[in-house]
């Protein structure tokens, strides 16, 4: 029999730190100088079927509502979004033959903020979406800032489309009307943000893997955001990339935490040139968390 599901998190959590401390990932000597401290988590116990956890998680509901041209009704129904009786959250895109449904829970807690001189790490383990779903599939795990898009700031932790078994991590800032010579808008390069690009997820899709972003706030002049998987730096955007004006306004606040599954709407439609889903997406695949942490350490 395995590890039981405290087990697993207490596994998980220790794993993530030591990797991230024992490297060097979070910029600091290989040490235990290095303190992280529990802010928040939600390990997703609780009978099989039951919602996710209501002091904690709020449900976006809507369709057509937030502007990415997603197709999906988001919904609060138990069939979209549940907790599996084994310490996970499954979010389940379906489709009537008329209309897709899924699920986008956000945490009440709008206040996850890196603290000035130290850093915030949110960390969270999660299987993505089976590959043979097809196009139209936007699983996602990020975080918002509170008040105008883009410029109160989002960071998206995962994001794949159209089933690739990829990932991205993305920071998006700054105004829609400073227009660049390339087309796109502010700072961020918007609606495209500073973006790591997909990249390969190996098992990504079979098995859970640990997607962080640490935000850095140690360094006053030039704070940083760094993106991980598994606990391997694989992208960085820094406050002189985009300036200290965005920055500020970006990142320098409290954020809530979003997990959810869109089917449809721009990322995958630019991704495949094509629009999505089609007709042979498949309905009923599901992604799945077993945690959601958030860590802070002071300067």
């Amino acid at each position: 029999m395995g590890a039981s599901r405290s087990s697993r998190l207490l596994i998980a959590g220790i794993g993530i730190l030591a990797v991230l401390v024992g490297s060097g990932c979070t910029g600091r000597p290989a040490s235990n100088s290095v303190v992280w401290t529990k802010a928040w988590s939600d390990t997703f116990a609780g009978p099989a079927g039951s919602p996710p956890d209501a002091r904690y998680w709020e449900y976006d509901r809507g369709v057509g509502v937030f502007g990415t041209g997603e197709v999906e009704t988001m919904t609060s129904a138990p069939t979209n979004v549940h907790l599996d009786g084994q310490g996970d959250l499954d979010i389940t895109p379906l489709d009537s033959g008329s209309a897709w449904t899924s699920a986008r829970i956000q945490t009440k807690n709008n206040k996850f903020v890196a603290p000035a001189g130290g850093e915030m790490m949110v960390t969270a383990s999660i299987k993505q979406p089976d590959p043979a779903a097809g196009l139209g599939y936007w699983p996602g795990f990020w975080m918002l800032g509170n008040g105008v898009w883009p410029a109160h700031g989002e960071v998206d932790i995962l994001e794949d489309v159209n089933a690739l078994g990829s990932n991205s991590g993305t920071l998006h800032c700054g105004n829609l009307t400073q227009r660049n010579p390339d087309g796109t808008f502010g700072p961020c390069h918007e609606s495209d943000g500073q973006s790591s690009g997909l990249r390969t997820c190996s098992g990504c899709e079979s098995g859970y893997h640990t997607y962080s972003v640490i935000m850095d706030r140690r360094n006053e002049a030039d704070q940083q955001i760094r993106w991980y998987l598994d606990g391997k730096e694989y992208f960085s955007v820094s406050e002189s990339k985009v300036g200290t004006a965005a920055w500020a306004e970006a990142v320098d606040h409290g954020f809530s935490i979003i997990l959810d599954v869109a089917i449809g709407g721009s990322y995958p439609n630019v991704q495949c040139g094509c629009k999505t889903p089609t007709s042979q997406t498949s309905p009923g695949a599901t992604m799945s968390a077993q945690y959601v942490s958030v860590y802070t350490t002071m300067g």
